[in-house]
């Protein structure tokens, strides 16, 4: 018994079936094989053991002392939670840094060399010169182990749009720690003692290649991180640091750094390229330095380097010679 009518035969017809199928495979509904673009794998090197990469991070303190003049670039982060950041146009800079923790940061306009701010710290307190725009000018003192942004945020607000910028930019040149600097780029030796711990793992991720001359491409890079630790008790220990050295480079440079605070939260993140060869060890020619909780980023590329040479104590020391008004933040 049917309940349907029985479907008719119908012989096949070559033809009609190699002109459905054509048509099918032109109009995109059927393809033989889908390509997509994606990430480059990059090639990588073989890993190095734990000890050999300490002993990579403790000869960078054969580096003693570097002066060199550099490009800055600032970036303010103050509205990065709204999707938005400030980019500051590059200013020149001469950066004077001695071991343990001395900086000297002059920074310029370009092309009038006209003075925008100096900088100095000791490793304990912090003396920072602002001399341009006029309306801004003051002399600030302050600990290097404080945070005043609230206070450097709020220095004399104006009414006036342009100025109100200006303001901004004032104040994210003065929320830029010495000390910053001097621990992203004077890399302290890892203590070799019970009170440390380190493991070692492997990370992929995927980052834009920008290589001068070529497009930009999408790239998996694969790093060796190694994980320092330092032990609070018995059975807690608190993450200090990661260092992520490139095993797509034959000699496994480090490539960035990042420095976390007391409660594990990442306070600092560096990036180093272009490495120049000193001795054993070598230094970087380009380094990025992102201060998000601190908000902005600070990039600084060396026109050349001088490594080793003696620098006066009084280079680090920085006076108000023009009789600035001077704030003692500690104070207020």
């Amino acid at each position: 018994m049917r309940y349907w009518p029985a479907w008719p035969q119908i012989k096949p017809n070559k033809n009609l079936i190699f002109f459905l199928l054509l048509a099918l495979f032109a109009s995109g509904c059927i393809s033989a094989k889908t390509t997509k673009s994606a990430a480059t794998l990059l090639k990588t090197y073989d890993r190095l053991p734990a000890a050999t990469l300490i002993e990579k991070i403790n000869t960078l303190t054969e580096v003693n002392s570097v002066t060199g003049n550099a490009s800055l670039k600032l970036t303010d982060l103050k509205l990065s939670t709204e999707g938005k950041i400030e980019p500051y146009r590059p200013a020149d800079a001469l950066v004077v840094l001695q071991r343990p923790e001395q900086i000297r940061l002059l920074v310029r306009v370009p092309i009038t060399k006209q003075n925008i701010a100096d900088m100095t710290s000791d490793g304990e307190k912090f003396r920072i010169a602002v001399y341009f725009p006029d309306e801004y000018r003051r002399f600030l003192v302050g600990s290097n182990d404080r945070n005043y942004n609230e206070q450097v945020d709020n220095i004399s607000p104006d009414p006036n749009e342009k100025k109100q910028q200006q303001q901004q930019q004032i104040s994210s040149i003065a929320r830029i720690r010495p000390q910053h600097i001097t621990e992203a780029i004077l890399v302290k030796p890892i203590e070799a003692n019970d009170s440390f711990q380190y493991f070692v793992s492997d990370l992929t991720r995927q980052e834009v290649d920008n290589v001068v001359g070529q497009t930009p491409k999408t790239v998996l890079r694969t790093y060796q991180v190694l994980y320092l630790l330092e032990k609070i008790n018995e059975t807690e220990l608190k993450l200090v640091k990661q260092f992520w050295f490139d095993r797509t480079q034959s000699n496994l440079p480090l490539a960035h750094m990042q420095i976390f605070n007391g409660q594990g939260a990442l306070v600092s993140e560096v990036s180093y390229k272009k490495y120049k060869a000193i001795g054993k060890t070598s230094f970087p020619q380009a380094v990025e330095i992102i201060r998000a909780r601190d908000n902005y980023i600070l990039e600084l590329n060396f026109d050349d380097t001088k490594e080793n040479n003696p620098i006066d104590k009084k280079a680090f020391f920085l006076e108000n010679t023009q009789k600035l008004p001077e704030k003692d933040l500690d104070a207020s």
